[in-house]
Formats: structure tokens, sequence, C-alpha cells
């Protein structure tokens, strides 16, 4: 594990155990999901944030800012991190804290590559064939555009992949001819 994962996991979990004890563990994961957000969606905030020219309350000011609607307890852990200047974790606390939650409610989260988006109902199959075979109650599921894979689908959890594309089944036949 990376040192940086290994930190992040570290304050994930403290945040989770708060979660726990205050009865708030989807609500959590929720607003982090809206942290990670807001955080992608504006890099100069981020610049500002990671700024080591701002002092701890210029940055406490801007973070109380933006997230003033935040739960108060998970504004003070934005602080805290900002207190000992890991608010560059802040992302991968929140990926880290969602997989905890995830798996805590048997949720695995998916990335399916097709040629052309998949409807609602394609998705609600995959999810359901795939959350079988992984002994999971549901899949969330990603879904991406891939015009390269020429047909089919190619689904991605985590470290598992599970290749039915088209490209995929001609590389095959490639491979029994020139063998």
């Amino acid at each position: 594990m990376s040192k940086d994962l290994e930190v992040a996991s570290r304050y994930a979990t403290a945040i989770f155990q708060v979660a726990e004890e205050k009865n708030l563990v989807s609500e959590f994961k929720d607003e982090l999901s809206s942290v990670k957000t807001a955080l992608t969606e504006n890099p100069e905030f981020v610049k500002l944030l990671e700024n080591p020219t701002l002092t701890t309350e210029q940055k406490k000011s801007l973070a109380s800012a933006v997230f003033k609607d935040l739960n108060e307890t998970l504004r003070d852990f934005i602080f805290l991190l900002i207190d000992r200047g890991r608010e560059d974790y802040l992302m991968v606390i929140s990926d880290v804290y969602a997989a905890r939650v995830n798996e805590l409610e048997g949720i695995a989260e998916a990335d399916v590559y097709s040629v052309i988006p998949l409807s609602t109902e394609e998705k609600a199959s995959l999810s359901e064939a795939f959350a079988k075979k992984l002994n999971k109650k549901k899949l969330h599921i990603r879904n991406h555009v891939d015009k390269s894979l020429l047909g089919g689908i190619r689904v991605v959890i985590g470290t598992r992949i599970y290749d039915d594309s088209l490209k995929m089944k001609l590389k095959d036949m490639e491979r029994q001819i020139k063998a």
C-alpha cells in the first residue's frame, strides 16, 4: 500500500467510526462525494487549499465558505486535515470512505465500456448478473463509451476484468490462427 493511501485510509477509518457513532454513515458518504465533486470541478480552489503561502486560518476560512452547507462534523474534519497539512488527501479519503461504505452495504463499483451508451434496463440486468457473481447485493455501474470495442462490453470491477467485446474475440481468433 502506498504511503498516501495508507494515510488516507487512517483518516477515512477515523471519520467512518465517527459516522457510525452518530448513525450518519450514508449521509457522510454523500457529503464526502459532494466535497470530492467540488474539488474536482474547481482546481483553482484546490490550488488555494494546497498553497503553502496561505495560513491555516485563511485555508479554513476558504473551506468554511465553500463547504458552508456541510455537516458540522465533516466541516470540523476538513479543518483538522487543514491543521495537519493533509488537505491534499481529501479526495482520496472520500474514495476510501465510499469504498468502505460500499463494502458494508454489499455494493460493488463497476466501469462498463460499451460502443453505445447502455439503457437503464441493460445496466440493471448487468448489475443483477454481476452482483450475483460477486456475492454482492448491488452493482453501481459507470458506463463509458468506447468505440474501439467494435461491439459487446468490457466490465471492470476492482482488479477483475470481464471482456466480452468483439475486439477481444477477434484478438483471440488471431492468436488461435497464429498458433
